[in-house]
């Protein structure tokens, strides 16, 4: 026991010191701070992927209002462009979620009733009762490997060791304005080394768990006046147009495409959605870049998006990339 306990501390002390890139690789292992494109490809051979992620109840109201965001937008495989929903058990409508998981959209996990738990226990009850509609659902649960933090307020370790203990692989809820313009955006990374990006809304992990990944949110930033930012365009000020709409999403894409091509999550609330406005401002802007950026662009869930981080692919084999072809 001595000896396992030394171990262990060995461990976590080798794992608290900087992260070195040469010994932190794909396809388990990622420093936050690398900027550089997974695989060593040239800007030019990279993907532009897109996520488009919501969280919270899915029900009859929101849902007709969620979907027609993806209408008529495909891939350059021809295969229809797909998004990440966390799910808040409270109120859901879980055939609806059998539904678009079934029609290829990924699930992942939020809450159970919209408040975020106090402990690891907690984030493992929340996991598993969640988990456990879903299964009832028949969605397969070796698919379901994200979380999303209520009000993106990342747990810290609490959080991270329910998604260890649950073989979950991410967490998709730290922001921070201090990646969100093209010089500075990051890809999403692993928690193996600490320590890692500080998040602006809860709390970052202070101890490893190798083999997890963060998926960072970039903040988006007003369309007019001081350019304020904002964590989810909800939240942004002086949208009120189906062109401003386009606009603030398009803004934030370009610092991506522009810069290190570091994946562009998007996150889409009810009260965004329920807005027809918005609602056409951004499908307009998917169905723009898909046809703008022809072979560049891809819109894919976030558990696709890390497959391709893992195993990177340049532009001219993504047609048969496996993890991205038509389910």
């Amino acid at each position: 026991m001595r000896l396992s306990l030394l171990l262990l501390s060995a461990l976590v002390g080798l794992s608290l010191q900087q992260c070195d890139p040469k010994r932190c690789t794909i396809p388990n292992c990622r420093c936050y701070d690398d900027r550089t494109i997974p695989g060593s490809l040239s800007k030019s051979e990279t993907p532009q992927i897109v996520m488009v992620s919501f969280e919270g109840t899915i029900n009859s109201d929101n849902i007709k209002d969620y979907l027609p965001i993806f209408q008529s937008v495909t891939n350059p495989n021809n295969c229809p462009a797909r998004g990440t929903f966390f799910i808040e058990d409270s109120g859901t409508a879980y055939d609806l979620v059998k539904d678009i998981s079934s029609d290829g959209h990924e699930i992942g996990i939020s809450s159970v009733d919209g408040n975020a738990p106090s402990s690891s226990t907690g984030w493992i009850d929340m996991i598993k009762k969640v988990s456990s509609e879903l299964e009832g659902h028949n969605i397969d649960l070796k698919e379901v490997k994200g979380v999303r933090a209520p009000q993106l307020a990342m747990g810290g370790n609490a959080e991270m060791t329910g998604i260890g203990s649950s073989n979950l692989l991410y967490d998709s809820s730290c922001s921070s304005v201090s990646f969100s313009s093209a010089n500075t955006l990051i890809w999403p990374y692993t928690f193996d080394y600490m320590p890692t990006a500080a998040c602006d809304n809860g709390n970052a992990p202070t101890l490893p768990f190798p083999g997890r990944w963060e998926v960072p949110i970039a903040d988006l930033h007003d369309i007019n006046g001081d350019k304020l930012p904002c964590v989810v365009p909800s939240g942004c000020r002086n949208i009120t147009t189906k062109r401003d709409a386009f606009d603030i999403f398009f803004n934030a894409f370009a610092g991506h495409y522009n810069g290190n091509r570091a994946p562009f999550l998007m996150i889409v609330d009810p009260s965004w959605a329920s807005n027809q406005d918005k609602r056409d401002g951004t499908a307009e802007f998917l169905q723009y870049i898909r046809s703008a950026f022809t072979n560049e662009v891809w819109i894919v869930p976030i558990q696709k998006a890390l497959e391709w981080i893992q195993k990177p692919v340049p532009i001219a084999e993504l047609n048969d990339f496996a993890p991205w072809q038509c389910k």
